[in-house]
């Protein structure tokens, strides 16, 4: 891919990510760290019946099993990529389309387009928030562009990480974190990584366990297209790295705070949590096992004592 096309993708996915127009903005904590007020950005994101993020909870979920996901190129470090200041996060761009994910209940191929950072988390789980949430994006590759999938009934598939705060800084967040210094005080301004950057490292170990509902961008104009996957397994990232997100200035100079969106309420829509399953259907493998393990170990026991 030419540098023409690719500086045509990048400036498209800014306007994507900045829709329907430069002036909405998250609502600013209180003296006491608290957002007492919800956004007001008006449309569907007031007015929809699937929108996102949720409280993601087993007791309001329903069983799950899903082939396993396959990541494609997800290892390979993002050629050329890009980090941009888009006002409202920061954001890794992908020009790659041979980068995608399938399977994991996924209805097809989805092509991966960018990457970007939430602080606090969007998603909670159990009422408990994150330090913060990655969302890979990506676009049914039936359609030629993520603008045209964001018009189709789940034709985005966003991947959601969440990061827990640990002792330990994350390599791959520090990073991110480094080429940001360059871009942290001027909206729309991209800079190259300091450094290779596979995505398959933003993953956490654990691919197999994961929420999975239908629901809406998080953002303006919050279309109601995304199948969204969430994984349970966080990842560790330091207290100061989540600090130094907040060294962001958005699009009026100020520092972006704090980046994410109220929780939505679930409605009618159905939450799934899907996990690795053993093949009789009991329960999870990693609970089944260990009895399974037990059970042998007695009956192994019982054999030796009848042949004394």
């Amino acid at each position: 891919m030419n540098y023409f096309v690719a500086a045509q993708l990048i400036a498209f996915f800014l306007l994507v990510d900045t829709r329907p127009d430069d002036e909405w903005h998250y609502p600013t904590p209180g003296s006491n760290g608290i957002i007492s007020e919800p956004e007001t950005w008006g449309g569907q994101c007031d007015n929809g019946r699937r929108q996102s993020p949720i409280d993601l909870t087993q007791a309001a979920a329903v069983r799950g099993e899903f082939a396993p996901f396959q990541f494609n190129n997800y290892k390979l470090p993002i050629r050329q990529a890009q980090l941009v200041n888009t006002g409202h996060s920061v954001q890794v761009n992908n020009a790659d389309p041979a980068v995608s994910v399938q399977g994991g209940g996924l209805p097809g191929r989805f092509v991966l387009d960018q990457m970007h950072f939430h602080w606090g988390s969007e998603h909670t789980i159990g009422g408990v928030r994150y330090g913060l949430e990655l969302h890979l994006v990506h676009h049914d590759a039936r359609y030629p562009t993520l603008g045209d999938a964001v018009a189709a009934r789940n034709g985005v598939a966003v991947l959601g990480v969440l990061f827990h705060v640990s002792a330990q800084p994350n390599m791959h967040v520090a990073l991110i974190l480094d080429t940001a210094k360059d871009v942290r005080m001027e909206v729309g301004k991209g800079a190259p990584l300091k450094g290779k950057l596979s995505p398959y490292n933003l993953l956490p170990q654990n691919r197999t366990a994961y929420f999975r509902y239908e629901g809406s961008l998080t953002t303006p104009a919050c279309a109601e297209a995304v199948l969204w996957t969430v994984f349970t397994e966080s990842i560790g990232v330091s207290l100061e790295q989540v600090e130094q997100f907040k060294a962001i200035h958005d699009q009026t100079g100020q520092e972006l705070v704090n980046n994410f969106r109220s929780l939505q309420p679930l409605n009618a829509r159905a939450l799934v949590y899907a996990t690795e399953w053993d093949q009789l259907g009991r329960g999870p493998a990693s609970l089944c096992q260990p009895r399974l393990l037990t059970v042998l170990a007695a009956l192994l026991l019982s054999a030796k004592a009848l042949l004394r």
